[in-house]
């Protein structure tokens, strides 16, 4: 049997999502977190545009088709997408990568209304069944329109072709599993941490490092902030932070950071097409304010400072209750 999506849109509104799920439930859990505050509107964008600067998970796709029913991602944090204000869009697909352009018609309600999608290009690797990266990529063309419903966005596809269900993008919380070229990265970047100086004494005075994974500039490829831990990298205002591009495990320096804090506001707004990015900043007496960090076409350098009580809207990276024994040990250079 085949259900229209105007139908099933319907329901949505009537009952909430729903669907039988190939997985168990639980790995759906609608998120409580609300998405990115919207950005101004470019040009390309409505003036009223609920989804500029917002970034979703997929949690389902949703068939028309009863005998093929729901399909769920095992994992929706491989699943992303960032609808940028800009009018471009970046999807993060399970091992793969998608970049195009979006375009949305609101009605006078402004939570429905008409939303394409332009041709994506991206990578094509062979990623784990159900082989979800295939479905969005080559359906997305096919979308028509949108329905925000119970912090959801459900993306329907014309000629009953079925709804692609969103939540918004949580958090994302820090990494802890070793990683030797990241490792390596960090002390060619920091050739003083010698064995020699961090112990002293006999005593052992190793520094550890969580990190985090973000595709800043839009180019498919992730960049990666390196956080340090311990004395030698750490002061009262913070500790140093190292950010790099990596491409196939051979990781480029592009800034270092000292005294930051985490987590990491990416924001909304790009300049020179990087994302900017902000973070706390306290230490010596100073209250505690917003700094915010802008790309000048080689690096990032100081943008505007904020008060504590204007945090800048975006999504948090290397997010989480760190301590120092979550971080993975750094050895020194001999």
């Amino acid at each position: 049997m085949r259900i229209s999506p105007a139908i099933l849109l319907s329901l949505i509104i009537l009952s909430g999502c729903g669907g039988s799920a190939e997985k168990p439930a639980a790995e759906t859990a609608t998120q409580t977190a609300a998405p990115m505050s919207a950005a101004p509107a470019a040009e390309q964008a409505p003036a009223q545009n609920p989804l500029a600067g917002t970034e979703w998970r997929l949690v389902a796709f949703q068939s028309m088709d009863d005998s093929v029913g729901t399909t769920v991602p095992e994992d929706p944090t491989k699943f992303t997408m960032r609808l940028n204000p800009d009018g471009t869009v970046n999807m993060s697909l399970d091992c793969n990568k998608a970049n195009g352009k979006w375009t949305i018609k609101p009605s006078s309600d402004i939570n429905s209304g008409n939303f394409e999608f332009g041709q994506l290009a991206g990578t094509r690797a062979l990623c784990p069944p159900p082989n979800l990266d295939e479905k969005v990529v080559s359906q997305a063309q096919y979308v028509r329109g949108y329905l925000l419903k119970n912090g959801r966005l459900h993306l329907s596809l014309m000629a009953d072709g079925g709804i692609f269900v969103w939540e918004p993008h949580p958090d994302v919380p820090f990494q802890s599993s070793a990683d030797k070229d990241l490792e390596a990265a960090i002390l060619k970047a920091q050739p003083d941490y010698k064995k020699a100086v961090v112990d002293i004494d006999g005593a052992s005075q190793r520094a550890r490092y969580v990190y985090g994974r973000v595709d800043l500039n839009g180019d498919g490829k992730d960049e990666v902030f390196a956080y340090m831990l311990g004395s030698f990298f750490c002061g009262t205002g913070g500790c140093t932070m190292f950010l790099f591009t990596e491409d196939k495990g051979q990781y480029t320096l592009i800034n270092d950071f000292s005294l930051t804090r985490i987590p990491v506001l990416v924001l909304a707004e790009k300049t020179k097409g990087w994302h900017n990015i902000a973070w706390e900043q306290s230490g010596g007496g100073a209250p505690m304010t917003y700094q915010s960090y802008v790309f000048n076409g080689k690096k990032y350098g100081k943008g505007k400072s904020m008060p504590k009580d204007k945090e800048p809207q975006g999504l948090k990276y290397l997010a989480g209750e760190l301590e120092f024994d979550k971080g993975v040990v750094l050895e020194p250079i001999k």
